[in-house]
């Protein structure tokens, strides 16, 4: 599966947009956007910009907004005659590896800002025991902390539903609109017809979508296939209906009698200020389940999902929030935001904002565990240094992550799971599968996992697209 695809072009997506794909800027380089339509001056003027030392001219109070790409995390190092805050802007409200540099520049004069970009590390940043027994202690006390009886933990669940919709989508779920749907491509492939469908998911808001349909079956099971930055951003691609693209977990399901949803996902413009990127993206996955739901050939009991990626987080959004969704698998994303904060470097990652917007009240372990008692399986490969758990540390790009995620912080993480599964009464629905690949779908697995939760016959295997699969890492 995919094994001739170099690593270097897989494992520097997390929920995570490289560098190459937005205009590459070295690590120490930061560069003024002044072009940017949130690029404002207040009346100040600049004189000086060198050495990551800002000089602005002043003749009376003033409020600039000076956005900044940076192709590395900043920090202000030194200031005088302002305040300032450094805003990170990739959750859409100014754009992905840009920050908004706001200044208070209280009276008349000269300003001077001295930014550092954060440097790479010569060597991978170890993680000592004492940094552990600080994880596990933190994860024990953790606001999010589900009960740990049954009726708490569904008591627990019904809540956090609702506030993970509250902070995804300005307040929570918006009313459902008519789709409107159009049909405006159709294309005929050897084993399915695959549509591309223009739908509306607000009122002021339009989508596109895919949905292979395959032939010569009356009813088929339906897999919602939400991609992350791996993929064209904002677009839905057709090109993962051909084994060998990165998201061709929807080409193996639409060869083996499955209709496969694919809603785009992933335009970092956010439209509306009072939600979020993922907001919007899940949302618009739910209203292209309003429209595939209601073609007579879907069967509308055997509706799954898979994503990738920031897909994988939005797969968890789904699980969450949309009971029609009956299993899933959340492929190379579950992770902590111990991790994200110790060893993530954003920018060059991308995270969309979610640690920002979720990690002050609702730990990664309990986001997925909102999918109880469905079932689940959690997918990581061993040579994706991002965010592999115990990943294989040769892989490991310095500029992007300071240090694997390792193997017993990751396991702490995800007992919490399990607990929340048995709570719920159905141990045996979550899975760990942990394969040799990098930043991808284990597709066999996937399908097996998926097929047998939603009691779904195995077919016979399509002869011309047969792939290899990626072999089990052994468990740790």
């Amino acid at each position: 599966m995919r094994q001739d695809l170099p690593w270097r072009l897989m494992i520097v997506t997390l929920a995570v947009a490289p560098m190459v794909a937005r205009g590459a800027l070295e690590p120490s380089e930061i560069r003024l956007e002044s072009d940017h339509p949130a690029f404002r001056l207040d009346g100040a003027r600049i004189t000086g910009w060198a050495d990551h030392r800002l000089t602005l001219e002043c003749p009376a109070p003033c409020n600039p907004l000076i956005v900044l790409r940076a192709g590395a995390p900043l920090e202000v190092e030194a200031i005088r005659h302002a305040s300032a805050r450094l805003r990170p802007g990739w959750d859409g409200t100014l754009g992905c590896h840009l920050y908004g540099l706001e200044l208070h520049i209280p009276s008349a004069g000269t300003a001077v800002v001295i930014l550092r970009p954060l440097p790479v590390p010569a060597e991978p940043q170890p993680t000592s025991p004492l940094d552990f027994a600080r994880f596990r202690r933190d994860l024990a006390r953790r606001g999010s902390r589900f009960p740990d009886d049954p009726a708490g933990f569904a008591s627990w669940r019904q809540r956090y539903r609702l506030l993970l919709a509250e902070r995804l989508m300005g307040g929570g779920l918006p009313p459902r609109v008519p789709v409107e749907a159009r049909v405006t491509h159709t294309r005929e492939w050897p084993a399915f017809t695959l549509r591309e469908v223009r739908y509306r998911s607000r009122p002021d808001r339009e989508n596109t979508l895919l949905l292979s349909l395959p032939r010569n079956v009356a009813r088929a099971p339906l897999l919602l296939a939400l991609h992350g930055h791996e993929a064209p951003w904002g677009q839905a691609d057709p090109e993962a209906y051909r084994m060998g693209h990165a998201d061709d977990f929807c080409a193996y399901f639409a060869e083996r009698g499955w209709a496969v949803l694919q809603p785009a996902t992933m335009d970092h413009r956010l439209q509306r200020q009072d939600w979020t990127l993922q907001g919007e993206w899940t949302w618009d996955a739910m209203a292209a389940l309003d429209y595939a739901t209601g073609l007579p050939v879907i069967d509308t009991e055997r509706i799954a999902v898979c994503g990738l990626s920031t897909g994988g987080h939005l797969a968890m959004n789904v699980l969450a929030l949309d009971d029609r969704v009956r299993a899933g698998v959340v492929g190379c994303v579950l992770s902590t935001w111990n991790h994200y904060r110790r060893r993530v470097r954003i920018p060059p990652h991308c995270d969309c904002g979610i640690l920002a917007q979720l990690g002050d009240v609702l730990e990664q372990c309990d986001w997925a565990a909102l999918a109880a008692p469905r079932p689940v399986q959690f997918q990581h490969g061993r040579r994706d240094a991002a965010l592999g758990p115990g990943a294989y540390a040769q892989f490991l790009a310095l500029n992007y992550n300071t240090g694997i995620l390792p193997i017993e912080e990751f396991h702490a993480a995800f007992d919490e799971i399990r607990r929340a599964w048995r709570l719920a009464g159905r141990p045996e629905a979550v899975a760990l599968h942990l394969h040799a690949g990098v930043h991808q779908i284990d597709n066999a697995a996937a399908f097996a996992w998926l097929c047998a939760a939603l009691d779904v016959p195995l077919p016979a295997e399509p002869a011309s697209t047969r792939p290899s699969p990626v072999p089990a890492a052994p468990s740790p």
